[in-house]
């Protein structure tokens, strides 16, 4: 009779990184994450094992098993783990950890919100917001950091159109130092959540700070939308919506844990992106001649409206581009509820696994060329030759991220008012990624900006 499979033994089989006595893998991704995880992949294959001192992880690296986790089996992969725990203390149980009927209940009554038709009313909102923004910026410098920049511009975008105008400059400027703190600290977090009550955890002070501010300044809000009798913003709309098959309401606290959700996913991804883009196409004067010449031709130098918008495909691929390359959520993790198997590999329940997106983006069976940044990838005959899941930035299946669309619309829309006005040229060296719960780059992206008259290579 043949032994039960256990997960350690699964472990003990399994191809392991390069790793350390008692710390495990844990220096390696201190020191050189990135370069560490890619060369784990090219010496082991699309799946192996990460030691991390305090648990363990499977990495998956393939779409196909994308495919199978996000939607063929979704059920037995649940949002389990040190990982979840960690992210669960800032956003609660909000739509993006939330899980079963409760999931499916805030899924059902925010869709509408999201979907196209209400989209177009956030237009006019959006754009205001960004050209607001853009009008502070200097009309040319040496050396700008973009990045910064562009967390400026989502973050105003997404408090006009999730609190309207009920937020200042200072209280916005407060929820900016204190998202990205928290955000920060959230991979720290998983090592925290395996260790002692009492034992000490550098920057977690300072998380709860961060969160604290977060909260009195969202509460706040919420109290003043209740009281409001015509507030349009996409905060009443959620005060305000009815489920139609319980006809319950969110309280306070669940609509807490949806702005907390919202506002981290409207804000730091599309800044993310944005940033990474800027930094490929400072050093890519073809493709940005390519861009411009779009723009110019499509809407010259007017504010779009959204058909005109919708026109702009170049600058639309490449966004998406920017989010293959660079994915702000690069990995998903999950656990598994059951015993299961993946690419004839036995996972026992209670297996963590993580879906590794920045490797499933850059997949040599998928992407020709995976490092080199270009947009033309996506167009529909090139598109089509991939595996479905080769390109999953806002996740796939039934638990796709609901903003997407609003994602898309903002990142075309600041784009191609920036190279409306800006021409980017390369300041230092290439920026390199930072080891975060995002995708940041390190030290942000420094450009040099150029004004009209516009050099249109």
């Amino acid at each position: 009779m043949n032994p039960p499979i256990t997960s350690d033994l699964v472990m003990h089989r399994m191809p392991t990184a390069a790793r350390m006595p008692l710390v495990g893998s844990l220096p390696y991704l201190v020191r050189r994450p990135f370069d560490y995880l890619r060369q784990a992949h090219q010496q082991h294959g699309d799946i192996f094992r990460l030691d991390l001192g305090v648990t363990d992880a499977v990495m998956l690296n393939h779409p196909r098993h994308v495919q199978y986790i996000l939607r063929d089996n979704v059920r037995n992969f649940r949002k389990g783990g040190n990982m979840w725990t960690s992210i669960r203390s800032l956003f609660g149980n909000g739509l993006v950890v939330s899980e079963g009927d409760f999931w499916l209940r805030q899924r059902r009554m925010m869709q509408p919100h999201f979907h196209r038709r209400y989209l177009v009313g956030l237009f006019d909102l959006m754009l205001s917001a960004i050209d607001e923004q853009l009008e502070t910026w200097p009309a040319a410098a040496e050396s700008f950091n973009i990045s910064e920049a562009f967390n400026q511009i989502t973050m105003r975008v997404i408090v006009r159109t999730m609190f309207g105008t009920q937020l200042g400059d200072q209280e916005l400027n407060q929820l900016s130092e204190a998202i990205t703190h928290a955000l920060d600290y959230l991979l720290l977090g998983v090592v925290g959540e395996s260790l002692p009550s009492w034992a000490p955890m550098p920057g977690k002070q300072r998380y709860l700070a961060s969160r604290q501010t977060f909260d009195d300044i969202v509460y706040d809000v919420i109290g003043r939308s209740r009281k409001a009798s015509n507030d349009t913003s996409l905060l009443g709309m959620l005060l305000n919506t009815v489920d139609a098959e319980t006809g319950e309401q969110m309280t306070d606290q669940q609509v807490r844990d949806e702005v907390a959700t919202i506002f981290v996913a409207g804000y730091e991804t599309t800044a993310i992106a944005l940033a990474w883009a800027a930094d490929y196409l400072a050093r890519d004067p073809e493709l940005q001649g390519r861009l411009v010449r779009e723009i110019d031709t499509t809407i010259g130098r007017e504010a779009p409206d959204l058909n005109s918008l919708r026109s702009l495909d170049l600058v639309k691929r490449t966004f998406q581009e920017a989010l293959r390359i660079r994915p702000s959520a690069w990995f998903l993790p999950r656990l598994t509820v059951e015993d299961d198997e993946i690419d004839g590999l036995p996972l026992p329940a209670g297996t963590q696994v993580a879906l590794l997106i920045s490797h499933i983006h850059h997949h040599p069976d998928q992407w020709a060329e995976p490092h080199r940044f270009d947009p033309d990838r996506f167009l529909p005959e090139v598109a089509k030759t991939r595996h479905p899941f080769a390109y999953v930035p806002f996740g796939a299946g039934q638990r796709q991220c609901i903003g997407r669309d609003f994602a898309y619309m903002e990142g075309q829309l600041i784009l191609a008012r920036l190279l409306q006005r800006w021409r980017l040229l390369p300041q230092g060296d290439p920026a390199r990624p930072q080891l975060s719960s995002t995708l940041r780059p390190k030290g942000g992206v420094k450009t040099q900006l150029l004004s009209w008259p516009r050099i249109i290579v």
